[in-house]
């Protein structure tokens, strides 16, 4: 515990965390395995673009309310863009990861703790279904607000981190990312990480988009391009992405990527950008092509689908032409919105508010 908990005359009734989106550097994919996940090797990074989690203590009212199944959880709030398109349910990643650690502290002390009932506010920043790890950062930071609302409630210790990390992969694969942040290499289904060396800041031009895209969807379509198929078409006429079938994927294609983060050379950065998902988004979004070319027009370095999209993302030289290409592709293609935000950022992290 800190010293100011151990100063303070009455514990808190409420934490709350940021939780931070990521963009993919690099993202091979392999061929599915016989559990239906692909092995992938990534190189993640996270940006400033942040939604916060608060969990709080349920008033009386909400106390007396029945929850969802048998965890702490009494209600969970969205609030923010696109809060219309977030459950606020029991399959919120951000509530389950509040039950996850009840039960591990429970683990920890043989049942015998009495959690209070809480309640879960999410504020939305960050695009939804958008490839950028909205729900599994706001995962992450529930972890963070959780684990201390808890401790503090019932003046016992903090889960250590990796207990935290071995529930962030349960919960997800990009969530244990979330947790840490910064710049990490992810393999297996994301979950394993390594931090990777990362100098300098780097500006990015985010391309929001009001339909989403559902990630299951879009590895499916993965699967079905390369079932025997040829070089895939991205459904703009051009071939992108990884070539016929796919292989393992192999650390040693991401040497001359982690050698640009860690010399901050953003012109060799931007001409290392991968996404294998790329050409399935494209084939499920055709007119994700026009975005990603109307940026390139407006001076971005590079740009590519964000995850599983339909974000793109656009990798820019500085802070003003970032903001440039957010307004100019924003304003050219009705549906999308603009964002600037710059990386790498840091993993979920209390905040006071």
């Amino acid at each position: 515990m800190t010293d100011d908990y151990l100063f303070r005359s009455s514990p808190r009734s409420s934490y709350a965390a940021k939780a931070f989106a990521k963009v993919n550097l690099h993202l091979a994919v392999g061929p599915a395995r016989a559990d239906g996940f692909h092995d992938l090797v990534t190189i993640f990074q996270s940006l400033d673009l942040a939604d916060t989690v608060r969990v709080s203590l349920a008033n009386e009212q909400i106390e007396q309310a029945e929850s969802s199944g048998h965890g702490p959880v009494r209600a969970l709030t969205v609030t923010g863009q696109d809060s219309n398109s977030v459950p606020s349910d029991a399959t919120n990643l951000a509530w389950q990861a509040v039950d996850a650690v009840a039960v591990a502290l429970q683990a920890e002390h043989a049942g015998k703790l009495e959690l209070p009932p809480v309640t879960v506010l999410i504020e939305k920043n960050i695009p939804v279904a958008g490839g950028m790890a909205g729900g599994s950062a706001d995962a992450a930071a529930a972890l963070r607000a959780a684990n201390s609302l808890f401790a503090e409630q019932a003046n016992i210790e903090l889960l250590d981190e990796p207990v935290l990390h071995n529930i962030a992969a349960q919960l997800g694969s990009d969530v244990p990312f979330c947790l840490h942040g910064y710049t990490a290499l992810g393999q297996g289904r994301g979950e394993k990480l390594h931090a990777v060396p990362t100098t300098g800041t780097y500006h990015w031009a985010l391309v929001a988009n009001e339909q989403g895209l559902s990630t299951p969807q879009v590895f499916a379509e993965f699967d079905q391009l390369y079932q025997g198929s040829p070089q895939p078409d991205a459904g703009d006429g051009e071939k992108k992405g990884p070539s016929a079938v796919p292989h393992d994927p192999s650390l040693s294609e991401t040497t001359a990527l982690t050698a640009a983060t860690q010399s901050g050379d953003v012109q060799q950065l931007a001409g290392l950008l991968r996404n294998d998902l790329q050409a399935a988004a494209l084939r499920l979004r055709p007119d994700l092509s026009r975005i990603l070319d109307a940026g390139s027009h407006a001076g971005a370095l590079a740009g590519i689908v964000s995850g599983s999209g339909p974000t793109c993302a656009f990798l820019c030289a500085d802070e003003q032409t970032a903001h440039y290409v957010a307004t100019e592709v924003e304003k050219k293609i009705a549906g999308t919105r603009g964002i600037t935000a710059m990386s790498p950022a840091g993993g979920a992290e209390l905040i006071e508010c």
